[in-house]
């Protein structure tokens, strides 16, 4: 009997029968075809008290029947199954979805195998074909289905309860999500720093000195008293020369990029493109469907299993194939391993002027930069002088060798100035000097990038995950986007000042970290999913009746 091959996307399952010979029979899904959903008798929300969802049964209902449909009349013509779909706990929860329809229709899970692959490209496909495993990780399974768990029922109970609440909702949807809570309560803590930040203003004595013919600006250290700056601008502004204190010259090394992972791709990529990590991501995932990335979800900046020489290969037929000098292959490796995919790296050439070749040549130049790029080295110097006994200082520094930023430059130092070692009571001729009036500055608001590390660093989410909630926060109107940074709307603010003034937990990153935890204890086979569904419940349960307690008030 002829297999069926199940894959998430058409591209996927098209480059399988491109690839694979003879070419097997292939269904694409499009995703998550099923869903997990409270009867339909909880869903009347106004008949139903929301913090029963707590303990109301969970079922599978039908996502796309469109999908549904074909795979059925698929695994009625045969009951041997190939599941294809993306190799993490997601892909793995959806391959457990056909098994779930299989055994509606068989009454038992139907024979299958799972076929793994970090790469859609004719290597990685051809590989993951002729090494078949016999079984999903079911570690992965429960900790996608307790996420999916979890997110329904905590979602739904504290959704429904600030929405039908009259003393906060007024009829309006006011979405909570545990994840997306705390994203919300960063964009909020940064708007109160610029809000209660008061200004000082401060004083600066600076001058512009002539170094042959490059013009250095000194500055004194600041003073908070202006008769204080006054009497030193009074010195210094009469001085026709700097006399030289003091000159250093340090070397640093700005060492080349670790292995890319999905984090650092999406904060970079929005640093130098301004994108959204929602619509970075989805234009990974498209570019490892069609082929051109490896896949673009994993935590792995350490390189294994990969072939080097086959990627270089290949880009040396292409326009950075200008970098490739194999005399200075030496791949760098960080020390993260999520034990399932390896770094993020370019497949094949895409060559189209678009959003695409943006993201692929931000991966295909990192990976240049770790594998045959050298760490660029600089000269850092610092020079101290003296103005009529006022003392002045700079600090600068310069190039030696560019080093992997021949490669990868979107972050290479700016404004460099040489200057040439100096000699201490060198004399330097004085073009101008100033007496400066400043002011501090508030903390600038949020951007994309500087978001989605505060999610990182907390623990927010997964890779997998992470890149959504920004969006998700801008789409529920809570925040708006404005010149790359994210400022707080009145309802956004109005809710996390609801949540934080009833426990801090419901914003911030602990309470969901501790959730995080807790999965990961399941994949890795530590705790049953329904343990620890029940202990992160126990967790937003308490927070609820003390939400529900403020709210009736």
């Amino acid at each position: 009997m002829q297999w069926l091959v199940v894959t998430e996307k058409a591209s996927v399952a098209s480059n399988i029968r491109k690839f694979i010979k003879p070419p097997p029979t292939t269904l694409a899904l499009r995703g998550h075809f099923l869903e997990l959903d409270f009867p339909k008798e909880y869903n009347y929300w106004r008949n139903v008290e929301p913090k029963t969802l707590f303990e109301a049964p969970i079922i599978w209902v039908t996502r796309d029947y469109k999908i549904y449909n074909a795979l059925e009349k698929a695994l009625r013509r045969t009951n041997r199954i190939i599941i294809a779909t993306d190799n993490d706990p997601e892909g793995e929860l959806i391959g457990y979805e056909v098994l779930l329809v299989g055994k509606r229709i068989l009454g038992r899970f139907p024979f299958f195998k799972r076929m793994r692959f970090n790469a859609a490209t004719p290597s990685g496909l051809m590989e993951a074909w002729h090494k078949l495993e016999s079984d999903l990780k079911w570690g992965w399974v429960w900790k996608a289905l307790l996420r999916h768990k979890f997110d329904l029922i905590t979602g739904a109970a504290y959704t429904r309860l600030l929405t039908l609440s009259r003393k906060f909702g007024n009829g309006n949807l006011i979405s909570w999500g545990s994840c997306q809570s705390p994203t919300l309560w960063f964009v909020y803590q940064r708007e109160m720093e610029i809000r209660n930040f008061k200004p000082e203003k401060y004083w600066l004595i600076s001058a512009l000195i002539d170094l042959n013919g490059t013009k250095i600006k000194v500055s004194t250290e600041p003073f908070n008293d202006r008769a204080l700056a006054q009497k030193f601008y009074s010195d210094a502004k009469s001085a026709r020369f700097a006399i030289v204190e003091g000159f250093e010259l340090k070397d640093e090394t700005i060492h080349k990029p670790m292995p890319t992972d999905t984090d650092s791709m999406l904060q970079e990529i929005a640093r130098i493109y301004g994108m959204s990590g929602s619509r970075i991501m989805n234009i990974a995932e498209e570019l490892y469907a069609e082929g051109f990335i490896s896949y673009p979800r994993t935590e792995t900046n350490v390189w294994i299993n990969v072939n080097h020489e086959e990627i270089l290969e290949m880009l040396s037929r292409t326009h950075l194939g200008k970098f490739i000098n194999i005399e200075n292959y030496n791949p760098r490796n960080g020390r993260k391993n999520d034990g399932a995919h390896p770094p993020i790296y370019p497949t094949n050439y895409y060559n189209l002027s678009d959003l695409k070749e943006k993201v692929w040549g931000y991966i295909a130049r990192r990976y240049l930069a770790n594998v045959i790029g050298k760490d660029a080295k600089l000269k850092k110097w610092k020079l101290k002088v003296k103005l009529n006994g006022v003392i002045m200082d700079a600090t600068g520094k310069y190039f030696i060798d560019r080093g992997f930023f021949n490669i990868f430059p979107y972050f290479e130092p700016k404004e460099l100035i040489y200057i040439p070692k100096l000699e201490s009571n060198q004399i330097l001729p004085v073009i101008d000097v100033k007496l400066e009036e400043k002011e501090t500055k508030p903390p600038q608001r949020l951007t994309e990038a500087e978001l989605l590390k505060l999610l990182e660093a907390n623990s927010i989410g997964t890779d997998a995950t992470r890149a959504d909630y920004p969006n998700i926060i801008i789409r529920r109107g809570y925040v708006i986007k404005k010149n790359r940074r994210f400022h707080l709307c009145k309802i956004g603010e109005e809710l996390i000042r609801l949540l934080e003034g009833v426990d801090r937990r419901l914003v911030t990153p602990e309470t969901r970290r501790y959730v995080e935890g807790l999965m990961a204890e399941v994949e890795n086979g530590k705790l049953k999913m329904e343990e620890a569904l029940n202990k992160s419940l126990e967790v937003y349960k308490t927070l609820y009746e003390e939400l529900y307690k403020v709210l009736l008030q």
